[in-house]
């Protein structure tokens, strides 16, 4: 067997589409996924000759599962490739620097553990790099091409002979204007991919697209922005390098058998339907290892659906429910041969290996207690420098207060998107309560107290009061909610927690921390309420225009 790794740096954000979030939005994998890589190759295939899927080398190339393309994993800050984090790991709850193997030892004690939240990691000895991949998000119009711009269902075209409006509706076919988010793999980041190849006389042909310097497209949205890449640090082996050796000193675990996914595992039960079941990779392992049913002892699993995308076609893959990578199962040892379990770590089980589904080892963890240290990307671990002087610091703050408004600019229209607004008053009251959000928000000093005397007003009134009891957001009355968020009735100056202002926006938890040279953005009292005001806004906006529709 020959091998193939290589690295992958994303020179734009990348989006490689996992099954997750809303109908308006994609979110990327936080790995490269086998299939993409693969389709990469056999995108410089066809290129380069033409193709009869007859062919048992095209077969053993690309479909067969004799090559199998792995998935690309990130790197630590010291550039070596990640693995997927064993699900078996925990923490104690607000102590992520000490992780405990359970599949190695249970600890007998009372604690509260916690999952690892790193998707992947590095190991040194007994100490642990955690990697967790940043994203790139961004809000996106999709346009009605006839017009050139996002378009509702019909329009205004202008008046008629009797001076009322002539609509125009769109044409069958014709998209109708949104707004989406791609939530993509963020450029700069690097990847390391491995190609395994039964046949040695495969690798001189896949050498020949694998390059290095070598530009390349991945993923979604190619036209859009996204998918550039470059090759680097091509090499060939004749075995699979070990990432993560066990120490000389370590024992393999005794009367134990524990089996770690490296790749999510695709298995079909005795009815033929896709799976996920300890006591189902039991029957499959023992059939491969050629032993008795093997008696599972302990299972930390967890599911993944999985699809794709055929770009010949132009169609989605059939979805299937998958084991996901990281999960473990602990079998009771039953002496199996070390060769069957070294030629089942190659192959590996289930379908679309070819893929990098399937990837299992053996006996990998033995350790009981590991010291685990978290970072990103090598180039955005840690703060390598730092400004003191005044015309840099000066610059500096300009530069992080510029990415945050980008960074909350675009969270804006998001967020407003994803709260649901349900039976909103009069175009009139509206455009009223508008004007008075705006003359706050456009005034030298910002506040919330002509705000919050419209809105006594709007309760003295009982014709406004009703139309404004009957709508809602987010299942809560429009006016408490926003009573609560200008905190109107309160004695003192208008101020909001940041954790509370973060998850108005629709913010993670740190999504807003910007820093260049230890300089950080300023998030004081005065720019939340500035966002809170435009938040506000915007919903009174998407409100009129719900309005409109239903009129």
């Amino acid at each position: 067997m020959k091998v193939i790794t290589y690295r992958v740096t994303l020179l734009e954000p990348v989006l490689v589409t996992s099954l997750q979030g809303d109908p308006n939005s994609a979110v990327a994998f936080d790995y490269l996924p086998g299939s993409a890589l693969r389709g990469l190759v056999i995108g410089k295939y066809l290129g380069s000759q033409p193709a009869d899927i007859s062919e048992s080398a095209l077969q053993r190339l690309f479909f067969n599962g004799s090559t199998r393309y792995l998935n690309g994993y990130p790197l630590d800050v010291y550039g070596h490739p990640g693995l997927p984090v064993p699900a078996s790991w925990q923490h104690i709850k607000h102590k992520e620097d000490s992780i405990f193997d359970l599949a190695v030892e249970v600890p007998e004690d009372d604690l509260q553990w916690q999952a690892v939240s790193a998707p992947f990691y590095t190991r040194s000895e007994e100490e642990i790099q955690l990697i967790q991949p940043e994203h790139n998000i961004a809000v996106h119009t999709q346009r009605t091409a006839r017009f050139g711009r996002a378009m509702p269902k019909c329009r205004s075209a202008g008046s008629g002979l009797a001076g009322e409006g002539v609509w125009e509706v769109l044409k069958e076919g014709e998209i109708v204007g949104a707004v989406y988010r791609y939530d993509a793999l963020a450029a700069g980041q690097a990847f390391q991919a491995t190609i395994l190849c039964d046949h040695d006389d495969d690798v001189a042909t896949l050498l020949s697209f694998i390059k290095d310097s070598d530009r390349v497209s991945l993923g979604g949205a190619r036209s859009g922005g996204y998918g550039q890449a470059e090759i680097s640090q091509v090499q060939a082996f004749d075995h699979e390098p070990e990432w993560d050796a066990p120490g000389a000193d370590e024992d393999s675990p005794k009367g134990k058998l524990i089996v770690t996914l490296r790749s999510d595992v695709l298995l079909r039960d005795e009815r033929g339907q896709f799976a996920v079941d300890p006591e189902l990779v039991g029957r499959v392992l023992s059939r491969h290892l050629q032993v008795p049913q093997l008696a599972l002892e302990d299972a930390f699993l967890s599911t993944q659906p999985v699809g794709g995308f055929n770009r010949k076609w132009s169609l989605p893959l059939p979805q299937a429910l998958a084991i996901r990578m990281g999960s473990v199962l602990i079998f009771r040892d039953p002496g199996c041969d070390p060769k069957r379990l070294a030629d089942l770590e190659v192959r590996g089980i289930g379908e679309r290996r070819a893929e990098g589904f399937g990837r299992i080892v053996f006996n990998r963890q033995r350790v009981a207690e590991l010291t685990g240290e978290k970072n990103t990307h090598p180039e955005r671990a840690a703060t390598l420098f730092t400004i003191s002087e005044d015309p840099a610091r000066y610059l500096a703050e300009r530069m992080v207060t510029r990415l945050l408004r980008q960074r909350l600019d675009n969270q804006l229209l998001a967020r407003t998107n994803s709260l649901e607004i349900a039976n909103p008053p009069s175009n009139s009251q509206i455009s009223r309560l508008r004007g008075v959000v705006l003359e706050e928000l456009y005034s030298t000093q910002p506040g919330t107290s002509k705000i919050c005397e419209f809105i006594q007003g709007v309760e003295e009134r009982s014709s406004a009061r009703r139309q404004f009891e009957r709508s809602t957001i987010n299942k809560e009355h429009f006016l408490p909610w926003l009573k609560k968020q200008l905190q109107c009735g309160g004695t003192g100056p208008w101020t909001m927690p940041d954790n509370e202002w973060q998850a108005l926006l629709g913010l993670s938890k740190n999504e807003a921390d910007i820093e260049i040279g230890g300089v950080k953005a300023n998030r004081d009292d005065s720019l939340r309420l500035e966002y809170v005001l435009r938040l506000i806004d915007l919903l009174l906006a998407r409100a009129a225009q719900i309005r409109g529709k239903e009129n």
